[in-house]
């Protein structure tokens, strides 16, 4: 017969936890400990001597998983204590940890069972051989993050404040709207125009549009701030195509005018200023000089895709990448349907800038293959949005191998 032996395996010890659950104020810790039912939890703030006092109760638990729920953001601070006194944390999403509490704690929710759920979720999947993949080894450049974030930020804001600029300009007057817009029949100015330093200036130094008729070509141009360009000469004389049919403009209107003009041109001048730094911050980055070679990715975008992918060594390929980014579908199966549908949770901003990339390659690089490539999705009948994805797409690979190939490069040094 057949003999049978059984291997008793030892069983794997249990280690005790500090679940982190972080706010605007501070953050509240949950020490879970693997023979005790109650956690036991601490408040800190992120003052000096509060975080002082958290590392050195941290330290006093001997060999605890220290767990954080989210990355970045609130818990910025935290991590860079922890990183700073050599403590290994590990991260989990809120989503994750919000399904563990409901399921093991209850569903009332407040900051010490949220810090109890995250230290013990770590638990759970440190017992599954499950911790290691949450593990944070890398670290955003915080500067370069923040600045990068704060033009995209702007952007928005500017995007914004320029349909309601177009808005009002529709009540004054419908002939400069669809001038400005690139609409008209009879005037020759481009869709962006009304982003423009000079109309922009115009439009603040004399938001009264009635008063345009009465302006000189010389005055008109002093207003949009002087200088001789061409392409201002240009627009002024396609613009005196239709002020003389520009009526009074109320008081209110050019109120709007006038402040939606200056928030732009103040928005403009700070992107500016975000630019400048970002030069000087990334001027020996060599992550940043690699996608700035490519004709199109200039500075801000490069340092977009940059501060948000924060070491290229997280990810084990170049689909990984894509699938952060928002690049790729991914497989949803209900009873007989199998379909392939978009990711939900991938990072917003990496896509941004990948699309922008994707764009501008495109549009500098018309003779390149992915250019090529563009235009014959179009001639197929996709849609731009589309087809611009598709391109971005094809820009991860080479993303992904410029920067592992300097990341190999730099850990041979």
């Amino acid at each position: 017969g057949w003999l049978i032996s059984y291997h008793r395996e030892e069983p794997m010890e249990v280690r005790d936890a500090i679940g982190i659950d972080p706010d605007s104020w501070g953050f509240v810790c949950a020490l879970v400990k693997a023979t005790e039912s109650r956690a036991s939890t601490r408040d800190f703030t992120i003052s000096d001597s509060d975080l002082r006092q958290f590392v050195c109760w941290v330290e006093g638990q001997g060999d605890v998983i220290v767990a954080i729920e989210g990355s970045g953001g609130l818990s910025r601070t935290v991590e860079g204590v922890l990183r700073a006194a050599g403590i290994v944390f590990y991260s989990f999403k809120a989503a994750e940890t919000a399904e563990f509490r409901k399921a093991v704690l209850g569903r009332n929710k407040d900051n010490r069972k949220d810090a109890e759920a995250v230290g013990r979720y770590a638990m759970a999947m440190e017992a599954q051989g499950r911790l290691d993949r949450h593990r944070r080894v890398w670290s955003a450049e915080p500067d370069l993050q923040l600045l990068s974030r704060s033009f995209s930020g702007k952007s928005k804001e500017m995007t914004a404040e320029v349909n309601r600029l177009l808005k009002t300009l529709r009540q004054a007057s419908a002939e400069l709207y669809l001038a400005l817009s690139g609409e008209h029949p009879q005037v020759e100015i481009g869709e962006k125009t009304v982003k423009t330093q000079g109309i922009l200036t115009l439009l603040s130094r004399e938001p009264e549009l009635g008063k345009w008729k009465d302006l000189s070509r010389e005055q008109m141009l002093a207003a949009m701030g002087g200088g001789k360009y061409k392409g201002r000469e240009k627009l002024i004389a396609e613009l005196l195509k239709v002020v003389g049919s520009i009526g009074p403009v109320s008081p209110a209107l050019t109120f709007l005018i006038r402040s939606s003009a200056e928030q732009i041109l103040r928005l403009k001048a700070q992107q500016s200023q975000i630019t400048t730094m970002l030069e000087e911050l990334t001027a020996e980055n060599l992550e940043v000089a690699a996608l700035k070679q490519s004709r199109g990715i200039a500075t801000v975008t490069s340092c977009a895709i940059v501060a948000e992918i924060i070491d290229i060594r997280r990810f084990a390929g170049e689909d990984k990448l894509a699938s952060y980014s928002g690049l790729v579908l991914r497989e949803h199966s209900t009873g007989k349907t199998n379909r392939e549908v978009p990711s939900r949770s991938f990072n917003h901003r990496l896509k941004d800038a990948l699309m922008t990339a994707a764009r501008n390659f495109v549009l500098y690089n018309p003779d390149s293959h992915l250019s090529g490539y563009y235009r014959n999705l179009i001639k197929r009948g996709m849609s731009p949005m589309e087809a611009t994805k598709r391109v971005a797409r094809a820009l991860v690979r080479v993303i992904y191998r410029k920067l592992s190939a300097l990341a190999d490069l730099q850990s041979d040094l």
